[in-house]
């Protein structure tokens, strides 16, 4: 898989089929494999691009300084690299703020913006279960409790509710070839509570939808229905049997309302 070399790491990215560019930007602690439960849909309409953010996945060294901005100018520099001209931008959750930012700090790459479960800001109560998340792994916290609090956060009750679904996220992450280090976790902690795009919001001059998780206890419907009322023009999808890991829960409901917003 390719790789592009920028300031201080080399930038993983995959990239997936053909048509409109469309870039897919993870959220914290998650990588460009975050997106597999819609990686084939969406690539059969359009030509995907998933980096993995400064401080995860493939992307090394992990435990490198990390901020929104500077994710953002990866987005672009991976862009340019690729000369695939204006791209839309799907970010999740960490990875709406990287979307953001980068429709700001370059608007000539962005065509519209998908900002899903995700906000102008990270919130305090988020902030605060995060850095308690990292402050566990720097104790060498057991990894599958560590997890099994994670999936608490981002899946639904039905989902936590299935031991076989419990069993089969716990194999997969205990499992995966690309673990993220806890002082890159951290790192990655350090940029999102920096975050702060509450004046910057009326500048997004770009066509947008905000897609929330019914069930989201981060960023709960409620919110997302306020961020995208600061927008100007956003629509919002309301996804129902979906909380914050909404395209792992509902990829197909995710992967058309995202199309629908798309080609129209």
């Amino acid at each position: 898989m390719p790789d592009l070399a920028r300031p201080g790491v080399s930038l993983h990215y995959d990239t997936r089929g053909r048509g409109a560019p469309l870039l897919l930007v993870a959220g914290l602690a998650s990588d460009a494999l975050s997106w597999l439960t819609v990686a084939e849909p969406l690539a059969s309409r359009y030509r995907t691009i998933a980096p993995d953010n400064r401080g995860v996945g493939r992307t090394v060294p992990q435990d490198v300084p990390v901020d929104v901005d500077t994710l953002a100018d990866d987005c672009a520099a991976l862009l340019d690299h690729l000369d695939v001209g204006r791209a839309s931008v799907v970010g999740h959750s960490m990875g709406g703020f990287v979307a953001q930012r980068l429709a700001l700090r370059h608007p000539h790459l962005v065509e519209r913006l998908v900002l899903v479960a995700t906000g102008d800001g990270a919130g305090a109560h988020n902030v605060e279960r995060f850095f308690a998340m990292a402050d566990r792994l720097d104790r060498g916290e057991d990894r599958a409790a560590w997890f099994r609090s994670l999936f608490e956060a981002i899946f639904t009750r039905r989902f936590m509710a299935n031991p076989a679904s419990i069993d089969a996220a716990l194999h997969w992450s205990l499992d995966y070839p690309f673990p993220q280090a806890a002082a890159a976790f951290r790192r990655q902690c350090e940029a999102m509570a920096a975050f702060d795009g509450r004046a910057d919001l009326a500048r997004i001059a770009r066509p947008t939808l905000v897609v929330a998780g019914r069930e989201d206890i981060l960023f709960p419907p409620d919110h997302c229905a306020a961020f995208a009322a600061r927008l100007p023009g956003a629509r919002l999808v309301v996804l129902d049997g979906a909380a914050h890991a909404v395209h792992t829960e509902q990829p197909k409901a995710f992967v058309d309302a995202v199309a629908a917003f798309l080609d129209t």
